[in-house]
């Protein structure tokens, strides 16, 4: 009969472990709390087995909740197996009594220590124990037990062992290995879903976390994972995306999205992403997809994403940039090429409108050949002005710049440019208030002016509006203009902006180059505006132009600020007119042969004791030979062995009071900083008319010298005849 109640016990005893199991799998909040709950859990079974215990005397009586409590202290730690103990205790000793309470109360103590000193060494929570442990400790707890029967009264002490020792060492250690590895499933159970909880929030946490945008669809294309980077992307939240259609994600992708599912990856899939802000990013996509243990059923289809929108917006500057850096090379070989071309075009075209003026000034005007001769010298101007404006683009030209308020240049030119874009356009002046002044020469503002007018009237069809205006502006560091960055500082801007039909990208990359033109044939020479920007850059400013076709065009044009105020007049500048006569000794020095003689005919005629020099050996031998009195040295500036300053400044030292009067086809940098002649300086351009010489070496001869002596020196020999000048 004692097997058959041990039994029911351990019947009990298994029961209790499943419950058990139950509030594992299913822990309240508080953790404490669950451990309280197998406590009492433990208990109150230890309880339930006591009101149906094995009685073997008065107040003696056989249960299995030493199995229980022991298993409660191994599995669930003091706290639980505490409360168990309490229970069991409380119950031995409040509701049972009798002989045997004392060995009652030592046999729950004993179970709970032996527990808690075998959840010490054998850790149950990291380790399940084996069979063998569990026996064992089954063995422990009862052999504990068994000792704790000397503590029944004396002549019921042997009775009891003999009577159920055997019973309790046998059953009891093999229901505690049957109990406990029912425990120890379930605690290995629940601690792998604990693991594979946290693993899972771990993942989820990754993916929500991850700085890539990560998207999920499942095979039904339905989007089961959106995180935190997706949601930053597009604007959406999660909660609003989750179980919808993938493809409001990825529009016009549908057999893209379709292929995923049959395992085509998606490798730098690059796709444009339009935020809920209306903003579109640009992002590349990584795929995968995720099968079923037959290896052909899609899963699901793991997306991930990179933004390149700041590298596309690079790599466009960067294009730019380099766009800009190639404009700018390649305008500045052409205006090397321009320049080059010019200076030695000008020195042809000084001999032949020099000849044909002397020309016409021998022949009756009813001469056969003197309408010829006038048609020459007609083009050779003509070729004078095409040289004068690839000079401007090249930033060759010579110019002397004044102090100038851009208000009153305008506002004085204003009569001449409403006759230039003719009466169908309406001319608008807007003046800026209290405009800083600008340092430039007047005749490059007058270019710019008319060549913007003039292409700002040939894109007008019809009635238009034709606006200029200027204004004071600050330009910050890192600002970017047409062909580059630009200068912080201050600037004065003069905007001219028409009503025509615009300009497209593909003009705008042309625009300012020499000989480009849009219009057609005979009406234009693709000079104007390369005439303009070249100017531009040679006083220091820059240019920005806006355009949309049929929307009209603006043009910027900023120029440095000068801190001088600008004078009340301007100095006016050398007339053509009748040439003027002289009876001074002028000593011309020209390399160029044929410009030598042409020019030494021009001054005779005039009435000036011409003494001619080919080098500026024979000029400083001249001037210590020559018994006369010399007025004025007439000099070439670029000439071989030494350049036209140089050579004024020795013959100073010779001549002391001798003024000077420079020619060059373009500035030389001797005499001229970017084609700048110093203030004081007198200079001509080649190619001149006779007038205009005669003119200039007047203005000269009443000048008190301006180059200063330099020391003397000994006259190297001349270079032979032929040699190359620069």
């Amino acid at each position: 009969m004692i097997y058959v109640d041990l039994i029911l016990n351990l019947a009990l005893l298994v029961a209790l472990t499943i419950v058990s199991g139950f509030i594992e799998r299913h822990p309240p909040r508080h953790p404490r709390l669950g451990v309280m709950l197998q406590g009492l859990l433990f208990g109150g079974a230890a309880v339930l087995g006591m009101l149906r215990p094995m009685k073997w005397a008065e107040g003696i009586i056989f249960d299995g909740r030493s199995v229980m409590i022991s298993l409660c202290a191994l599995f669930f730690g003091p706290v639980a197996g505490a409360i168990s103990a309490a229970m069991g205790i409380a119950c031995r000793v409040g509701l049972i009594g009798g002989e045997g309470a004392r060995m009652g109360v030592l046999v729950s103590l004993s179970s709970v220590l032996v527990g808690l000193v075998a959840r010490h060494r054998l850790q149950p929570e990291k380790k399940p124990p084996s069979t063998r442990t569990l026996y064992d400790f089954g063995l422990a707890v009862h052999v504990a037990m068994v000792l704790l029967m000397f503590a029944l009264p004396r002549e019921a002490i042997f009775p009891t062992i003999a009577r159920v020792g055997v019973p309790v060492l046998l059953l009891y250690p093999l229901a505690t290995i049957l109990a406990g590895h029912i425990l120890s499933d379930n605690v290995t159970a629940i601690r792998r879903l604990d693991e594979l909880r946290n693993t899972n929030a771990f993942l989820e946490d990754i993916i929500g976390h991850a700085s890539s945008p990560v998207v999920v669809w499942d095979a039904k294309l339905r989007i089961t994972r959106f995180n935190q980077a997706c949601e930053k992307l597009t604007g959406q939240r999660a909660d609003e995306v989750l179980g919808s259609s993938v493809e409001s994600l990825f529009p016009d992708s549908d057999e893209q999205l379709r292929a995923t599912l049959a395992g085509e990856c998606w490798l730098g899939l690059e796709r444009t992403v339009a935020h809920r802000d209306g903003s579109i990013r640009t992002v590349l996509w990584n795929s995968s997809t995720l099968f079923a243990a037959d290896g052909t059923t899609p899963v699901a289809v793991i997306v991930q994403g990179q933004d390149i929108t700041a590298r596309k917006q690079a790599e466009a500057e960067r294009a730019e940039l380099q766009s800009q850096l190639d404009q700018a090379q390649r305008m500045e070989s052409i205006g090397r090429l321009a320049g080059g071309v010019a200076h030695d075009f000008n020195n042809m075209l000084q001999a032949i409108i020099g000849y044909a003026e002397m020309a016409l000034e021998e022949l009756p005007t009813n001469h056969p050949i003197y309408d010829d001769i006038a048609e020459i010298h007609q083009v050779g101007h003509r070729a004078a002005d095409l040289t004068a404006k690839l000079l401007a683009f090249a930033r060759r030209q010579t110019i002397t710049p004044r102090v100038l308020d851009l208000n009153s240049v305008v506002a004085s030119m204003n009569n001449m440019l409403e006759r230039l874009i003719g009466e169908n356009i309406t001319l608008v002046w807007q003046p800026g208030e209290k405009l800083w002044p600008v340092k430039m020469d007047p005749s490059q503002m007058d270019q710019i002016l008319v060549n913007l007018c003039i292409n700002s009237r040939d894109a007008i069809d019809g009635i238009g509006t034709l606006t200029i205006a200027t204004a004071n502006r600050a330009v910050p560091a890192g600002h970017r203009a047409f062909h580059g960055e630009v200068l912080a500082g201050d600037y004065v801007q003069i905007s001219v902006r028409d009503s025509g039909c615009g300009m497209s990208r593909e003009t705008l990359d042309h625009l300012f180059e020499p000989f480009f033109t849009t219009k057609e044939m005979g009406k234009g020479t693709g000079l104007g505006l390369a005439t303009v920007y070249g100017a531009v850059q040679q006083n220091g400013g820059f240019v920005e132009v806006s355009s949309t076709p049929d929307e009209g065009s603006t043009f910027h044009i900023c120029l440095p600020r000068c801190e001088t105020p600008p004078p009340e007049t301007l100095r006016a500048e050398p007339q053509a007119g009748a040439a003027a006569q002289g009876s001074e000794t002028i000593l011309l020095v020209e390399d160029e042969l044929h410009i030598l003689q042409s020019t030494l005919r021009v001054l005779e005629r005039q009435g000036y004791t011409a003494l001619a020099a080919n080098t500026p050996d024979d000029a400083l031998r001249i001037a210590r030979e020559h018994p006369g009195t010399i007025d004025l040295v007439l000099t070439d500036v670029i000439m071989p062995a030494m350049n036209g300053l140089e050579l004024a400044g020795h013959l100073q030292t010779l001549r002391p009071g001798l003024r000077t009067l420079f020619m060059s086809g373009h500035p030389a940098d001797v005499i001229a900083r970017q084609g700048i002649i110093e203030e004081g300086i007198r200079f001509i351009k080649k190619p001149f008319s006779n007038a205009a010489l005669a003119a200039s070496i007047r203005e000269a001869l009443t000048d008190a010298p301006t180059v200063p002596p330099a020391p003397p020196v000994s006259p190297e020999p001349p270079l032979p005849e032929g040699t190359a000048t620069r």
